[in-house]
């Protein structure tokens, strides 16, 4: 259950997402418009990925500390 519900925001967050980008694109004037809306695009997907990297590299580093901890409590 908990992997649907994963899904379901995931898919919700996806959704608004894309008509974010779609509302902005209909709004901003044609040429200059679509290079504006490029370069947002790049730059809210670059922080998106730097955030999802930070949270994997939390999750790993605590991955780590607990291996560490059973190995040095098994001895």
């Amino acid at each position: 259950m908990k992997g649907l519900y994963k899904g379901l925001i995931g898919a919700v967050i996806g959704g608004a997402t894309a008509g974010f980008w779609l509302m902005m694109d209909l709004v901003l004037p044609e040429p200059i418009g679509d290079y504006l809306l490029f370069g947002m695009m790049g730059i809210v997907n670059a922080i998106i990925g730097w955030q999802v990297a930070r949270v994997v590299g939390k999750r790993e580093e605590a991955v780590k500390q607990r291996d560490g901890s059973f190995a040095s409590s098994s001895s």
